[in-house]
This record gives C-alpha cells, structure tokens and sequence, in this order.
C-alpha cells in the first residue's frame, strides 16, 4: 500500500508539472492519495466468530477456486474436501459452499444438497449462508422437488440477504410459479412463510426478469412497468428501473456480494493462464438515475455485442460504479462517487483478474481508475473522457474520444492550409476543455500563416445572452473592414433587408437621419454642396460584417451549438463557422426548423464518429437487430472491447503485451471511426471534417468544398512565371488562338 501510495504522489507531483492548466485532475488525485492514505485494513465484516488463519487453507482456496474457474471440477472437488478437514479456520464456510458449487456443477445434486444444507447447520452466522440458501433451492428443482425449491427461494426472501440474492431467488420463485410447477398449497405454503406482501412483490419482479431471461424483452419490460406502478416503494425498485441485469458480473459467482478473492502475493493478476476464460472488466455507471446511467447501459451493450460477435471470447466482469446521491450534500457527492470508482477497480483487477477495463465514463472518474489501474500495469481504455493530459498518468491509459488539441490541430490546419483562411476568433467555454482547444487553434493558426484575433468565452448552460460576445467580435470585424471612401460608400453599404427574428428599433439609427438627411439637401439644392462629410460611428449594427473569415464556436453540449449561431446571425457577422465533435447530432439538426437551420448552414466541424462510415452503418445495423433502440454511445463501447478483443487474438494474452500492441494500433476501423493513437501519446488522433448541408443532412467534405481555383489562379499562386500551355483548358487554348 505504501508503494502504490508513493506512485500516487509521483503521478500526482508529475502531472501538475506537465500540465498546471488541468485542474480538473489535480483535484481527483488528490481525493484520491487522501482516500488511499486513510483507508483501514481488510477485516472481517461479518460479525462472525473469531476463526483462527490459516495459509496454507488460503493456499489450497485459491488453487481450489483457480480449478472450478478452469471448470476443472474434479481437481477443485479434491481442494475443497481437503479444507474441509481442517480445523476451523478463515476460509471455513467458503470452502464448504464452493464444494456445494462444485458437486451441483458435476451434477451430483443430492450430495451438492447435503453440504447446502449442512453449511446452514455448521456455520449458521457465516455471510454465505443465503448462498447456500440458493444453491439448496436449486438443487431441489433439478431433483423436481418444486415445493421445496419454492420454500427455500422464499426464505431467502425473508432474510436480510444481499439484495442480488434476493433478485435471483425471486426469479426462481416465479419461474416455478408461472410454469404451474407447484400447486396452490404450495404457494400457501410460502405465502405462510415469508408474508403475502413479500411474495407478490416477488412474483411481480420475478416475472420480469424470467421473462427477460427468456429473451421476451416486450413482456419483461411490461412486467417491470406493472412492478414500478404496483410496488413503487419495493426494495427492487432501483433493479426494475435499470431495464437489464444490472447485477451481471457485480455479484461474485462465488460467495456473497462483497467478497473479493484474495490473489496471493507475486502471482500475475491479469494474464491467461492456459484453459482459463479471459475477463474483460467494465468499470460503468450502471445503476442510478439521469445521464450517467443513460450511457452506462449504452457503453455496456456495445461492449456486449462486440463480444458476441467475437465469439465470446471473454467473460465481462461489470463493476458498477453509479450511486445514488439521495440526500447526500452537495460537496460530498465527488468524493464519495471517486471512491466507489477507487474501490471497484481495485475489486476488478484484484478480485477478478481482468486483463483490461473499458471505462470510466467521465474524466473525473478517469482520474481515479488510472492511478489504480497503472500500478497494477493493467490497460485501461476510457470510451468517452475528452480531458486533455490523462494518457499523461500511465502507459497503461488509452482514451478513444479525441482531446480538445487533437480536434484543434486538425479544425485549425483545415482553416488556414486548405481554405486559406487568415482572421479567425475563437468563441469557448470557460473550462479546462475550452482553454486547451483555444490555445492549440491558436498555435496551429499562427504556424500557417492566420491569427486568432479575438477570443471570447462563455459559462456553459449559464450563459444564454451572447450580445457582449459579438458586440466584441463586431467591433474587431469593424477594424478590419477597409476604411470607406465617403459616408456615402457608408451608406451604400447598408442592406436595408431586415431579418424576421430582429426587432427593429423605434429611433432612427445614425445612419438613416444621415441619409434623409442627404435626401432633403437634393430636395433644396438639387446636389450635394462640398462640404466636409459626417463620418461614419466606429461600427452600425445596420452594418454585414464580412471581414472576419472565420468563427471557431466550440461548444460542450450541442444547445450551444443551436443557441450561439443564430445570434451570431442576428448580430449581421458573415462568416465561416467552425465547430467541435459536439455538433456532431445529426438527428436533432434534423427535428430543427429550417430557419433555425439556416444559421448553420455550411458549418464545418471535426468528428470522428460519422453514420456514412461503413464500419460505422454496419455496426449500427447490429446493434438495431440484437437490442431493438438506438445507438447512442454504444460505438465507443464496441471498439474498447473490439480492440481487446483484436488484440488477444492475435496472442497479446497478458496485460504487458496488450498494452504494447494497444500503443501501435494505427487505422483501426471502428464503428466510431478511424482510430489512431498518437505516436508516444495514447488518444485517438483520427478525425473527419465534416459539413451540414442546406437540407440538414451531415456529409464528409469533398473536392467541391475546396477553394475554387482555376489552373491559372492555381498556377499563379506557385509563383511560376510560364504557364505550359499544355496545362491550359481548352477554352483557355481557344482563347489564345
């Protein structure tokens, strides 16, 4: 604990150096060297009777448990019925449960049913004894002993047992139920038991997740409704609401909720061992309510399909890290969610021995997992964090959104090399994410010949109102404009065409007395006497401004995309607008109405991700086929594991190798797109320029989108004074002869 805790203030020491701007990541880290320096020892938290300890039982667990992973039962079988002749000692009633597993699994029920049932007797104050519990109830049923089996479900039912118990015995219960395995007396025999009210909110829930089990997911999803609405207070109210398996991977398929599998000192954690199923760990917000949990299950079901396609190759360990923040006070709620982030790595690649994580979702959380997860040189690939700098805190840490400096480089060589593009300004949110893409379109406009020549920023989801903003942007398009010749150049400047969406104002604006002004002196006089000219005021609103050639709107949620353009239209600035990844939604650009389209038409924007993208529309084919709704984030859930998944197949087995190969991928088609992690870097480098089209239709730019040159205009600009005539047009040709 004391190395990881050194590495963690190495990291910590390091990264603030490298990257003072990123605030965002130096306060998780310190959370985090706080949490480590503080955390207690592992004890018993039972409330079991003091069992003398025993090594040499911990050795022959852990190799009694390395055999049923490898399904090498008989071996496992052996170990177990050894610890059994032990005296008592830390690993007692595991042991005695695990031989339970063993002999169900060699399908010898009636015996796996005596040591059920004897661990109950035996160690009637052990963590496992609603495991046993379970593991007798499913033994009756194979043995057809439906009445049975239904009781012990239910008295699971009516213990304190951990809630993910408590879910599968009432599947249990409502599978025999349902398939008319047990007769009335029967049921009243468990109603009598644990209650009428526990058992119908069993049956109920139970209903649903049989039925999903089944894969009848319209029923299952009826029968959750029909659990909300009947028992909105149940205490599987949060499972119902999640739509899936929320426990898969999170309840150990051996011993109890909270128990992690100690790995011996020196043994590898994370690589294959010969006849083992690899495991893939998923570290997802899976349980609470909002957003989170939104791309949690959509990250998880790409990771899903990915590995179905491949042939499941790997198991997938799920480590939920959603919370629930219920009353929690508000400067709480980081430190406690980072420390559910700490905890549940440490349980995946201790406890479960994965060969790699795909998560967290935010960059945050990112934090947390990556210091964990490079001390134990285990790769982690974060789908969706965009922070800049977390490849920084390991080799092990590989991100496929692209960061803000890679999308930067590529919108600002776009806009200066290829559209030749000189006066640009820059409008950004006041974050970590905004400062870093300013400071890189900056440099990268700079080095090629244009300049930034205002920035602006904005509080993302508080500022609404951005008249400041372009009242700035306007006052230094006005400087750039070349000075008029006359007022009356001024004048003839104007379009007197006013747009729908501007309110016109009740007092005459300068100009317009100027110009009745002029018309009533023609009246009289019938000319304009020579006289010094009223000049026009540094800037008219009345005024188009051109002579920006661009503006950079990067924004973090695409709102902002839709809000600032169209006041930047309303403010009378003609210009190019560029975007970030954001403004990839193609669908909401779809529902917009087409005035509100209008203001961004032609904007062009860097993406990775692109449904015209044939891995992209193949995946999304699917994905529609295996889970019936809408991609969301999935893509990015499908190429972590795509990735693993590529890797191990071609013999990178352990978490060293992995990460080696991870480093040097290069062009991987993926269902997000291209993906290319940056030599000594490791983010996705791989961007599209991309442009919405008048219909509102997102398209990938192409020749016709490019500067319209004529070959001599394109001959002129190399500077080359003899034009072959050979390299002429044909009309060119004619022309001459």
């Amino acid at each position: 604990m004391m190395e990881f805790i050194r590495l963690a203030k190495i990291v910590l020491f390091e990264y603030e150096w490298k990257l003072p701007m990123t605030r965002s990541l130096v306060m998780p880290l310190t959370f985090l060297l706080f949490f480590l320096g503080m955390t207690p020892a592992e004890g018993d938290r039972t409330g079991r009777r003091e069992l003398a300890y025993s090594s040499e039982a911990e050795k022959l667990f852990t190799r009694g448990v390395s055999a049923y992973r490898k399904q090498n039962f008989q071996q496992a079988r052996e170990q177990f019925q050894k610890l059994l002749e032990f005296p008592l000692h830390q690993r007692s009633s595991a042991s005695q449960l695990m031989l339970g597993k063993v002999l169900f699994r060699l399908r010898e029920y009636a015996p796996a049913l005596e040591v059920a049932r004897a661990l109950e007797k035996r160690f009637a104050d052990s963590r496992y004894v609603a495991d046993a519990r379970l593991l007798a109830g499913d033994c009756y049923y194979v043995l057809r002993r439906y009445a049975e089996a239904a009781m012990q479900y239910g008295r699971i039912m009516a213990s304190p047992a951990p809630l993910l118990l408590q879910a599968q015995a009432a599947e249990r219960l409502a599978a025999i139920v349902k398939n008319g395995s047990i007769n009335e007396e029967g049921v009243a025999n468990v109603r009598a038991a644990i209650g009428e009210n526990r058992l119908r909110e069993s049956l109920l829930f139970g209903e649903g997740r049989w039925y999903r089990r089944l894969g009848w997911e319209a029923q299952s999803q009826i029968a959750m409704q029909r659990y909300l609405d009947e028992v909105p207070e149940g205490i599987f109210s949060n499972m119902a609401a999640v739509g899936y398996e929320a426990e898969r991977g999170n309840h150990a398929s051996i011993g109890g909720e909270d128990w992690v599998l100690p790995i011996p000192a020196g043994e590898e954690t994370s690589g294959y061992k010969e006849g083992e199923i690899p495991r893939l760990g998923l570290l997802l917000p899976l349980s609470g309510t909002g957003f989170q949990r939104q791309v949690g299950e959509e990250l998880y079901a790409g990771v899903q399909l990915a590995n179905e396609q491949a042939g499941e190759p790997f198991e997938l360990v799920v480590a939920d890290i959603g919370i629930e923040y219920g009353n929690l006070p508000i400067d709480e709620i980081e430190s406690s969610r980072l420390l559910r982030v700490v905890q549940q790595t440490r349980r995946l690649i201790d406890g479960e021995g994965v060969l790699a994580i795909v998560g967290p979702v935010f960059s945050s959380d990112c934090v947390a997992a990556a210091v964990v997860a490079e001390a134990a040189g285990i790769p982690l690939i974060a789908p969706l964090a965009d922070q800049s700098g977390l490849d920084l805190l390991g080799e092990n840490i590989f991100q496929l959104h692209a960061i803000p400096e890679v999308q930067a480089q590529a919108l600002g060589e776009y806009a200066t090399l290829v559209l030749g593009l000189q006066d640009l300004v820059v409008i950004a949110p006041l974050t970590d994410y905004g400062w870093n893409f300013e400071r890189e379109f900056s440099r990268v406009a700079a080095a090629n010949g244009g300049e930034v020549v205002h920035v602006d920023w904005y509080v993302p989801e508080v500022t609404k109102d951005f008249r400041h903003v372009f009242e700035s942007i306007r006052q230094v398009g006005f400087s750039l404009m070349p000075p008029p010749e006359d007022t009356l150049a001024v004048v003839d400047s104007l379009e007197w065409t006013v747009d729908d969406s501007v309110q016109v104002e009740e007092e005459p604006s300068f100009l317009t007395e100027l110009l009745a002004g002029l018309e009533g002196e023609e009246e009289i006089t019938g000319s304009v006497e020579e006289e010094e000219e009223e000049e026009a005021p540094p800037d008219s609103s009345e005024i188009f401004i051109d002579s920006i050639d661009a503006i950079a709107i990067i924004v973090e949620s695409f709102e902002d995309a839709e809000r600032i353009p169209q006041q930047l239209r309303f403010h009378r600035l003609e210009t190019q607008i560029l975007g970030n990844d954001i403004w990839y939604e193609p669908e909401a650009i779809r529902q917009m109405r087409s005035r509100d389209r209008e203001n961004i038409e032609g904007a062009i924007f860097v993406s990775g991700y692109q449904e015209t993208h044939s891995a992209t529309r193949k995946f999304i084919d699917a994905f529609r086929r295996r889970f019936a709704r809408d991609v969301g984030y999935a893509a990015y859930g499908y190429d972590a594991a795509s990735l693993v998944v590529n890797g191990w197949r071609e013999g990178q087995q352990v978490a060293g190798a992995l990460r080696g190969w991870l480093a040097a991928v290069r062009d991987f088609d993926g269902a997000s797109g291209s993906i290319s992690f940056v030599r000594d870097r490791r983010t996705n480098g791989e961007l599209a320029l991309l442009k919405i089209d008048p219909r509102g239709r997102i398209r990938p730019l192409e020749s016709r989108d490019l500067p319209d040159l004529s070959p001599i205009e394109m001959y002129i600009s190399d500077g080359d004074p003899d034009l072959p005539r050979a390299d002429l047009p044909e009309e060119e040709l004619r022309r001459d002869e």
